[in-house]
């Protein structure tokens, strides 16, 4: 399990600390603490709340999605290659003549 990156979310939106975050979402600061370690993982009603509150994605699930460009050239590949495919068939198609016609 991943940690949350709880240190950042309350120092960017200028909470005063885990125990401020755990009283307005009304979880022990006990809780909040887990979730910083990685040991615990809030519900997703509290996920909500967290996002509600400003949290990014990245802050809640370890990176955005997608994360990066380098995520991205995977699908980029693939998409090359069904391209490619796609553009061959058309060309098979291009290729058949109609049934009865002279060759």
């Amino acid at each position: 399990m991943q940690p949350i990156k709880i240190k950042e979310f309350i120092d960017r939106v200028g909470i005063k600390s885990q125990e401020d975050l755990a009283r307005r979402l009304g979880v022990g600061k006990g809780t909040v603490s887990m979730w910083a370690k990685g040991k615990r993982y809030p519900t997703h009603q509290t996920e909500a709340e967290l996002l509600e509150m400003g949290m990014t994605v990245e802050e809640l699930f370890g990176k955005p999605y997608p994360s990066t460009a380098g995520d991205l050239k995977p699908r980029s590949e693939m998409l090359d290659i069904m391209i490619d495919a796609l553009a061959q068939v058309r060309r098979n198609i291009g290729d058949l003549k109609p049934q009865g016609e002279d060759k």
